[in-house]
């Protein structure tokens, strides 16, 4: 049992050193960890046990003798985005790492009874990936000889492989952590998830959610699994609950989606006094000739029932807005169980509302009241704000009854994000990028373990007039939730508050507000932009 020759794993190496980076690396060891079945999707959630990680990034990357031994029975958590096919591009350079360079470093302390051939070693380390065709094309170049791998003629250390490889750039570190990027070694261990070259650059930076979410904490705890780009064209009803950070656009995607069909839509918002009778309806007094009487009075959730059932030829929607403030299991009562489409589950409604419903169907040759079951024409939509995920935690039987669908931050300088035109505006000759702010500051939050991407500021946390947020806004609305929700309690590391700021610090806002602002902007680094706005 032999391995691949030296000479062979030095030459894929040196070649590896040209073309791939340590980010692109870390995220490649991410998906060999990942045990799954089924190809890797978008949007969903995935476990790795961090001893696999761990050990997967000292075989790959340390090149000393002192081994480590791993049992931490601890996971982390990832997602990748909708487009991180697109994303990941950025991360390869005009030289595209080849596929057999790749798999020969994957498979180097691998022992063989008999020399590999180069199609069996690609194979198998496309089947360790685990991504899609698509994925694998943009990554690597595919491009390379069909030969047999030469496997060592006699046993060498990892401590000669460094050796050569510290020979061949010239290099007098006695670290013995290898790093693709120009500084070759490194001190840290690889399996320092937060301070190796590898795993820690996949959760800090600012851009690095658009193409993975990586989290020490099950995201489907508490939003169960994401499905892909949710369709409501295709003539199925579906119930959906868009999330995100405040200001990420939730409600604006649901407004594209009903843009055309407002008369056969409701609305409503949940908050924590907001009940059954205020969803579904109830006994309240009416007038009627002078008299006070009680009849049943409709609320959304009915009204909209009704409507869909007498009009099957068309589309309804019921958007509930901050669906996680209100206490769902109290608001929907036992009809939660209608939302569990695929069985078709019909209950019993309470008197009074099925008097109602038998008098409103009378006419009605699909249904008749005496059953609640949902129409196949009701589509139920919802917006849920992250950072108010534990007003009212849902219960699993009620999350997984719902499709989920992650509304991003978008963080692209492009004519498509509207944000990215936003100015603040300081004095009349002085103002600043709302999109690099939220950048900037979403950095130091998503870095701070204590407070996560829930707290993050979304593009259309504050929407201006004529694309130009007046300071008095911007402190009265970003900076009073920034300090008061986000940094109050947290330590200077993590803070963009200098010197134990205050709110209080900010007024009056010229001059104080002004002054402390640009303090944060330094801390920041965010370029003040002298020229004139159009007034």
């Amino acid at each position: 049992m032999n391995r691949i020759d030296q000479n062979e794993i030095l030459k894929s190496t040196y070649e590896l050193n040209e073309s791939i980076n340590n980010k692109l690396f870390g995220l490649l060891t991410l998906f060999v960890s990942t045990t799954n079945i089924e190809e890797i999707q978008t949007n969903t959630t995935y476990r790795v046990d961090i001893s696999d990680l761990s050990n997967q990034l000292q075989d790959l990357f340390y090149f000393g003798k002192d081994l480590k031994e791993y049992n931490n029975k601890e996971f982390w958590y990832y997602r990748l985005s909708k487009k991180w096919e697109k994303i990941v591009k950025d991360l390869i350079t005009e030289k595209k790492p080849n596929i057999l360079d790749f798999s020969v470093f994957y498979f180097k302390n691998k022992r063989f009874e008999q020399s590999p051939n180069s199609k069996t070693l690609v194979k198998d380390v496309i089947d360790k990936l685990n991504i899609s065709k698509s994925a694998i094309e943009i990554i690597f170049d595919l491009h390379y000889e069909d030969r047999i791998i030469k496997l060592s003629e006699k046993d060498f250390s990892n401590e000669e492989l460094l050796q050569s490889y510290k020979q061949k750039h010239n290099l007098t570190s006695d670290y013995e952590t290898i790093s693709f990027e120009s500084n070759f070694l490194v001190k840290s261990h690889p399996s320092e998830l937060s301070r190796g070259p590898y795993i820690q650059t996949l959760y800090s930076g600012m851009a690095i959610q658009e193409l993975v979410l990586l989290t020490k904490f099950d995201l489907d705890k508490y939003y169960p699994k994401s499905q892909r780009s949710i369709s409501i064209n295709d003539g199925i009803a579906k119930n959906i609950i868009f999330y995100g950070a405040p200001g990420t656009g939730k409600s604006h995607k649901i407004n594209e989606i009903i843009n055309d069909k407002l008369e056969r839509t409701e609305r409503v918002t949940f908050h924590p006094e907001y009940d059954y009778s205020s969803f579904v309806g109830g006994y309240k007094p009416t007038m009627s000739n002078n008299d006070i009487r009680y009849e049943f009075v409709p609320q959304a959730f009915t009204k909209i029932y009704v409507d869909a059932w007498n009009d099957l030829d068309n589309d309804y929607f019921l958007v509930i807005e901050e669906i996680n403030r209100g206490n769902c299991a109290e608001i929907f009562g036992d009809i939660f169980q209608l939302l569990d489409r695929s069985n078709n589950y019909d209950i019993t409604p309470s008197k009074e509302l099925k008097d109602y419903l038998i008098q409103e169907f009378s006419d009605n040759d699909k249904t008749n009241g005496s059953k609640l079951i949902l129409p196949p024409n009701l589509n139920i939509l919802a917006t849920m704000n992250t950072s108010d995920q534990s007003l009212f935690p849902m219960d699993s039987a009620f999350k997984r009854r719902w499709d989920w669908e992650y509304i991003p931050i978008n963080y692209e300088f492009s004519d498509d994000n509207n944000s990215s035109k936003f100015l603040v505006k300081i004095s009349e000759n002085e103002s600043f990028s709302w999109l690099s702010f939220i950048k900037s500051v979403n950095d130091v939050i998503k870095q701070n373990d204590n407070l996560g991407m829930d707290k993050c500021l979304g593009n259309y946390f504050l929407i201006p007039a004529n694309n130009v947020i007046e300071i008095d806004t911007f402190i009265n609305k970003a900076i009073f939730y920034l300090w008061n929700d986000v940094f109050k309690d947290e330590i200077k590391e993590y803070n963009i508050f200098k010197d134990n700021t205050t709110y209080e610090d900010f007024f009056p806002i010229r001059p104080n507000g002004i002054e402390k602002i640009k303090e944060i902007l330094e801390i920041l680094k965010i370029d003040i932009s002298t020229i004139a706005l159009d007034k």
